[in-house]
This record gives C-alpha cells, structure tokens and sequence, in this order.
C-alpha cells in the first residue's frame, strides 16, 4: 500500500462540510458538562507502542491525552493527528496537535493511506454508527502491522445487571450509559469486533478501580468476577496483513 499524506503546506486545521441531519444533530449531542473532553487518559499511554511516531487520535477531545503523551516521550518526534467532533474542545486541541480535522469520523475522508503507526480510539467506537466499518477503514490508514489502541465500556458491569434486574435502563451524561452511547459491548462482543474486521487482538484487559471492595471481590472469585467489575476495556489490536 502506497505511503498518502497531506502536503505540509496544506491546512493544518480542516472542518468538514455539515451533512444535514447528521452532523447537525450528532453534534447536538456532544454538548456534554464541563471536563468530559478534557480526560488525559494516563492508562492507555503505556499502550501506545514506543516506536509509534506518526499517530492519530479520533475523538481527541480538548487534546489531553495527547498532551500527555508528548510529555511523556519528550524525546521522540511524534506526529499527532487528531479528528474531533465538537468544534469547542477542537480549538483547545489545535496548540498541542500537527493537524486536526474537525467533524463526523463517519463522514470524514481523511488524506492519509498505509501512514499512521497507530490509531487511538478512546471511548469513542461506543458512540458510532458503524463500528465495524471504521475499523475496516482503519486498516487502510495504518502502516502494514500498525496498532490500534482503544478503551470501550463494559456494559456486563454489575451495575448495568441490577439495574436491568429491576427493569432499569437509564440513561445518563457520562459513563457506561453515556446517552450518546449507540453500540454497547462485553468482552467477548469486544474480541468479537475486532476479530471480524481483520485484527489481532494483542492485549485486552479489563480496566478496574484499585478499591479495597474490588480487590477483595477479584481475590475471593480468583479473578472470575472481573468481567462483572470492570467499567471498561482496553484493547491493543494489530492490523492483520
């Protein structure tokens, strides 16, 4: 596959054209409460390969992760690239980002081919329509073997379970039942998603709170309740060439 990117001298901040009842209505959406894109997201960091330079990030918020990954490899010349969706949390991201484009990932076809060496999703494939296609079309952005490192809500948490025991189903502003949430997983479904679309999984493990409660509970089922404690999991998945 052929080596695509934008020439430098093109805009280094690009907005895509609004598509009439979807971009509209999806962005409507995302006006979500104060610090919701600003999350830094220090246990993905140590997912990202070492010898990642050319990166993006889809759904890179206020660019706080990406922030904290340049500080934490001040000594490599990363490449970040990063798509998001509100144009509020975009213009924070633009000083700490090489090129951002503004808008639906759905709808957007961005310049790049056989480029990046990874590409982050984090919490963001909840929120698609689509999924399975972004990752297909992922492919196409990674260098052959590129990583793909993402974060998705469990919705096999004991919470969800309870409250679908009593007949409760609802919704809220941030969290496993984020209401922008289209597309809900387990483990399994997790596994299952990137298999189909043609990736290795390499690493997926539940992310789970460090509490006396959790580690006591995690002891005395010898691990086997962690499907039903975690909130969410993190995947590192190569492109299968």
């Amino acid at each position: 596959m052929a080596n695509k990117a934008p020439a430098a001298s093109e805009k280094r901040t690009v907005r895509s054209t609004p598509v009439v009842g979807d971009l509209s209505l999806v962005a409507q959406a995302y006006l979500k409460p104060l610090g919701y894109f600003s999350c830094t997201r220090p246990e993905l960091i140590p997912l990202i390969p070492r010898d990642a330079v050319r990166i993006l990030e889809v759904g890179c918020g206020e660019g706080g992760l990406a922030n904290s990954l340049r500080a934490s490899r001040s000594g490599s010349k990363l490449e970040i690239v990063g798509v998001e969706l509100s144009e509020p949390a975009a213009r924070r991201a633009s000083d700490v980002l090489d090129r951002l484009f503004i808008g639906n990932i759905e709808a957007l076809e961005l310049p790049y081919q056989g480029y990046f060496d990874c590409v982050i999703f984090a919490d963001v494939l909840e929120h698609l329509i689509d999924p399975w296609r972004m990752l297909e079309r992922t492919k196409v952005l990674l260098q052959p073997g590129g990583t793909v490192v993402a974060s998705i809500p469990n919705v096999q948490h004991w919470s969800i379970l309870l409250n679908l025991f009593v007949g409760r189903w609802d919704y809220a502003e941030y969290g496993i039942m984020d209401k922008t949430h289209l597309r809900f997983f387990t483990e399994k479904t997790v596994r299952d998603m990137f298999d189909s679309t043609g990736f290795e999984v390499r690493n997926l493990k539940p992310f789970l709170s460090k509490t006396a409660r959790v580690r006591f509970t995690r002891f005395i089922t010898a691990n086997l309740a962690s499907r039903f404690l975690a909130r969410q999991y993190l995947i590192v998945a190569l492109a299968e060439t």
